[in-house]
């Protein structure tokens, strides 16, 4: 399934790539550029294929420890390779796996060219006004030449590849999309040390949440506040629980059971009832509370 996500005016202050002032990149998300031919994987998907075409050498190449990146600008490869590994380590983190269950790497392409990005999106049917596109373990970015990167979709979309690496059965669409809605702004405060709340981690959101739970399709209205509202939820299994149980959590769904069926499983001790979740979600959902002034 496709996963494609806008870049969004809230995330392009989050997720920009400036490098923070003092701070040193971190060596695990350095490129080292190479030759097609001396690449680690070279076996491609569908989307990969099309996107590289005929001419590998168009393309220059290169590698950090679980993406091989295929670009023009070298600039450009070296900060995603620097934020994809980052993303890496805090979602590993967060979501307490030790293994990997792949271990070829990530492919990450970044286009430059407005009008091969076009006509790339045309060949895979994704939207034209789309700044990039996640297919499993395959990423597709389109960065404007003589602009900043196109950083909103960024730490959504490279999400959506390394959770594919970790978590390799469907899962439902609101903890799919709302994990990497989560990670876009969680994974990029770690790794900047930044305050997340400014972020809209704390913004409330209402939506009906079994509505939210059994849906299979994005709603046709209110898609950005599906997304809002799966972010939030995530934040409360991640934030207010006790995170150890989050992966069994996922790993339930993905073998299929009902999210509303495996939160009272999983949760069983701290909910009795879906009710009592639904409360504890909704007090968690609240604006937060404001300071008297004196």
């Amino acid at each position: 399934m496709i996963l494609f996500r806008l870049a969004i005016a809230a995330l392009v202050v989050v997720l920009g790539l400036h490098q923070a002032a003092g701070q040193t990149p971190a060596p695990r998300g350095t490129l080292v550029e190479k030759p097609w031919e001396k690449l680690s994987n070279k076996k491609l998907m569908e989307f990969g294929e099309k996107a590289l075409g005929a001419n590998p050498q168009a393309w220059k190449h290169g590698e950090t420890e679980h993406f091989v990146f295929h670009f023009q600008e070298l600039a450009d490869a070296q900060k995603v390779g620097e934020f994809a590994e980052a993303y890496y380590r805090q979602i590993q983190k967060d979501l307490g796996v030790t293994q990997d269950r792949l271990t070829r790497k990530n492919h990450v392409f970044i286009f430059n060219d407005g009008e091969e990005w076009q006509k790339f999106v045309k060949i895979v049917r994704i939207g034209e006004w789309a700044m990039g596109v996640a297919r499993r373990t395959e990423l597709f970015l389109f960065s404007p030449q003589g602009s900043r990167f196109a950083t909103g979709a960024i730490g959504h979309e490279i999400t959506h590849c390394i959770f594919y690496r970790f978590v390799p059965n469907p899962v439902p669409l609101w903890l799919n999309e709302g994990f990497a809605e989560f990670e876009s702004t969680h994974a990029y405060a770690k790794f900047r040390d930044l305050d997340e709340t400014r972020y809209g981690g704390r913004r409330p959101v209402h939506y009906p949440l079994k509505q939210l739970l059994a849906a299979t399709k994005y709603p046709k209205e209110d898609v950005s506040k599906f997304y809002a509202a799966s972010e939030r939820l995530v934040r409360f299994l991640l934030m207010e629980q006790d995170r150890r149980r989050f992966l069994p959590f996922v790993q339930m769904v993905a073998s299929g059971a009902k999210s509303e069926d495996a939160l009272l499983f999983i949760y069983h001790d701290q909910f009795k009832t879906f009710a009592a979740f639904a409360d504890a979600f909704e007090k968690f959902n609240q604006p937060p509370a404001r300071q008297n002034e004196p």
